[in-house]
């Protein structure tokens, strides 16, 4: 036992070879930091509503492309089906908020009374039974409630909304890992909704509007999978998507199910994960740490002939080779234990970036449980036989004469060593290539020509002024130094749009319009294709799609769609993010009774903060004191491609520490490989062959590994990368540069990290090789 705890020698082993000591424990720290970083971010990821109660009993009801359905379907699928015990309708959406002189801007969550009932959310104060069942009611989160009232006792104190004070009788506690974001007001679906959408006949004319996301709780041990079919059946005799063919499928989602599911379905409270990025995160993690197990494996065979040394001594003193497999397995745990604690430090320290890049709240001290405790000892132990089994095996294997004749490393070949290195370089260029090609693509996107101009615009959202006042607000801003222009609209590419479905010669049409004042049609910059040259203000611009779907000819006046003049042809432009084709579209003259959504605002000089100071100002003095909220297009877009661009960024991380575990790795393949060819570099340079063939074939011997590497890279580069592109109506095309540049980084740092060795052992003297 002495024998294979007495760890004095290897200390005194660490201590002679500082470098190999720090390159593997800063190989396995940095490893184990990104995996206990995304094993606790994957963790909480397929965690989402696992804390409710019901959440066996609770579905959303989704078709083939949405999540969101007409007021009265709820009710109509309760009284039909006896299974379902009660459902919420849900409502997300901006508004202010006033209490007192203080106005915010408010997430507003619209629901029924059930939604406490159906989820397991709870009240700091006020009793979940009696909310959200009147108009006459306000829930608010703890800190929205802070932000209106400077001192607490906030039940029953009033806030202002939409022009009527309410009592607050509720406070939220935050929402958790649910799916659901903690709004900061919630408020009676069916008490609000009419004067929030500003149309009474919402709820009255109840299967017109399709935008409300449906939750159905069943009854104990029901099951309404069998229903479904005959759920559709009756859908398609009177709710028209279904009637009209422009939705033919129907299901139900588990509420666990509901979070990674299609991003599609995600809302303004409402968030959605990835599974297919989660998975991939955590795919490059464990690459990432059997990197820094290569690693071991090579530096541990790198300096295996001065551990040999000392084993052999000990065999030849009596110390069976069982004894000493197990010391140097024992030494390798210990290693990955402290490269475990020193892990943990890390992970703490960059806990904060890693949330500001995933948009997320994770804690690591979230682990530090008796079971995450027992599994972390387990996957360390045996990492740490996996990390020492190879080198051990080496190691005491060999003769105790082998090594006094110093034939010990002529006799190691370094097979597995070759092959390691190899396999780190073709994950370190697929990184790569995947990394260059989702960088340019995202870079293209951000700079895509739109089909409209974005240059030098704001979007200043304007929910609550009349026609007049928002007439009024237009004039004044107009006198702004630095703004040229403002139009008045209703919808707007990239911010928000009407849609209007039908059928036209019996096919299913749906379309979407954008409207503004006299203005409008000059700020977005629309290119025009053919103007009719009219002056109906009845009068409709078609895009290029929508003609086609209407078979209409370039030289059409009229639309019998819309019933209405066409004042001409603008070429298509994108509305949504790329991943989605382009579709019909109309323009249409905004009717003087129209209530606006926002202003767009033509600015001589988007970075002008003076001019930006003003709109401000002009705005909370013209609305009051209301809170001004304004966006740029370049926001906007980044925004839109905001996972994307994460996705990018973790992948490039990925990649620096993945070049530098690899560059660590080939690094100890390289001294021992000039270790064990110092005698031949030696014969050969007294034979005749100068510094510079030496050096050559050296660098050369390393360098074809990143070649073989590259090779099977390419491949596997443009499968997954053509994969990720598909998904997008505008995309990069996967040229050479790609690959030539991934294979030429790996190369360039392959060769110079072996270059520093390769050189010393061209340029030294053979005397001394052959005297060793």
């Amino acid at each position: 036992m002495k024998t294979i705890f007495d760890f004095r020698a290897f200390l005194n082993f660490l201590g002679r070879n500082k470098l190999y000591t720090a390159i593997n424990i800063f190989g396995f720290s940095i490893s184990l930091m990104f995996v206990i970083l995304l094993v606790t971010y994957t963790r909480q990821e397929y965690a989402v509503d696992q804390f409710q109660t019901n959440k066996e009993r609770v579905f959303r009801l989704s078709d083939e492309s949405n999540a969101r359905f007409a007021p009265l379907i709820g009710r109509d699928l309760k009284d039909r089906y006896p299974e379902i015990e009660t459902y919420v309708r849900l409502f997300a959406t901006d508004e202010v908020a006033t209490a007192g002189e203080r106005h915010f801007k408010a997430k507003m969550l619209l629901s029924d009374p059930d939604f406490f009932r159906m989820f397991s959310f709870q009240l700091v104060e006020g009793d979940t039974a009696q909310v959200l069942r009147s108009k006459n009611g306000v829930l608010l989160s703890e800190s929205f409630a802070r932000k209106l009232f400077s001192e607490g006792n906030y039940l029953n104190k009033t806030v202002t909304i939409k022009g009527e004070s309410v009592p607050v009788t509720g406070i939220l506690r935050p929402f958790g890992n649910s799916q659901f974001l903690t709004p900061d007001v919630m408020l009676s679906f069916e008490g609000w909704l009419p004067q929030i959408i500003g149309w009474d006949g919402v709820l009255k004319q109840g299967y017109s509007s399709a935008s409300f996301p449906l939750y159905l709780m069943l009854k104990p041990h029901a099951d309404l999978s069998a229903k479904m079919p005959d759920m559709l059946s009756h859908l398609k005799t009177y709710y028209w998507p279904y009637k009209n063919d422009h939705v033919r499928e129907l299901t139900i989602k588990p509420l666990t199910e509901v979070y990674l599911s299609d991003p599609r379905y995600a809302g303004e409270l409402t968030r959605t994960g990835n599974k297919t990025l989660i998975n991939t995160f955590f795919t490059v993690a464990m690459l990432i740490l059997l990197f820094a197990v290569i690693n071991y494996i090579n530096l541990s065979t790198a300096q295996s002939e001065s551990r040999a040394r000392e084993m052999a001594v000990r065999r030849l003193l009596g110390c069976p080779r069982k004894a000493l497999f197990t010391r140097l397995i024992v030494e390798s745990v210990l290693l990955c234990i402290l490269s475990l604690l020193i892990a943990l430090l890390l992970a703490r320290t960059a806990e904060p970036v890693f949330n500001r890049i995933l948009q997320t709240d994770i804690s690591v001290s979230d682990l530090f449980s008796v079971s995450s405790l027992g599994i972390g000892a387990g996957i360390v132990i045996l990492l740490g036989f996996l990390t020492g089994v190879i080198p051990a095996s080496v190691i005491t294997r060999v003769r105790p004469i082998d090594v006094v004749r110093g034939s010990f490393r002529h006799k190691t070949k370094m097979i597995y060593n070759k092959i390691l290195i190899g396999f780190q370089y073709l994950i370190t260029i697929i990184l790569l290539g995947c990394t260059l090609a989702m960088s340019r693509q995202i870079d293209m996107m951000l700079h895509a020509d739109l089909g409209f101009d974005t240059a030098n615009k704001l979007y200043l959202s304007i929910p609550d002024l009349n026609p007049g006042q928002s007439a009024g607000l237009k004039n004044r801003l107009v006198q702004i130094a630095g703004v040229e222009d403002v139009a008045l609209a209703r919808g707007i590419p990239m911010f928000g749009y009407n849609n209007t479905s039908g059928s036209w010669h019996d096919r299913p049409i749906s379309i979407q319009i954008f409207g503004g004042d006299s203005s409008y049609l000059k700020i977005m910059g629309f290119r025009i294709l053919r103007d009719n040259r009219t002056d109906d203000r009845k009068a409709i611009w078609l895009n290029e799609t929508a003609m086609q779907a209407m078979e209409l000819p370039d030289s059409a006046s009229y639309c019998e769609y819309f019933k209405c003049p066409i004042a001409g042809i603008v070429q298509d432009f994108r509305y949504r993010d790329l991943t989605h084709p382009a579709e019909p579209c109309i323009i249409e003259h905004m009717q003087d009774n129209y209530w606006p959504w926002a202003c767009i605002i033509q600015l001589t000089n988007l970075d002008s903060p003076v001019t930006l100071r003003t709109i401000e100002r002009v705005y909370r003095e013209y609305t009051g004191g209301m809170p001004c909220e304004y966006k740029t297009y370049d926001e906007v877009m980044h925004q839109q491609y905001a996972a994307q661009q994460r996705m990018s960024d973790i992948l490039f991380g990925f990649t620096l520490v993945a070049i530098l575990i690899s560059a660590l790795g080939i690094l100890a393949m390289a001294t021992y490989f000039i270790r064990q060819r110092s005698m031949e570099i030696a014969v050969r340079k007294v034979f005749g062959s100068t510094n510079r063939e030496v050096l050559q074939r050296l660098v050369l011997h390393f360098v074809r590994y990143v070649l073989a590497a590259f090779v099977i890279a390419v491949p596997v580069i443009w499968y997954l990368m053509h994969d990720w592109l598909s998904q997008y109506v505008l995309r990069i095309p996967l040229n050479w540069t790609i690959f030539a540049l991934a294979g030429l980084t790996a190369l360039a740092i392959a060769v110079a990290t072996v270059f520093g060795q390769s050189w010393r052992a061209a340029n030294s003297n053979p005397v001394d090789a052959i005297k060793r």
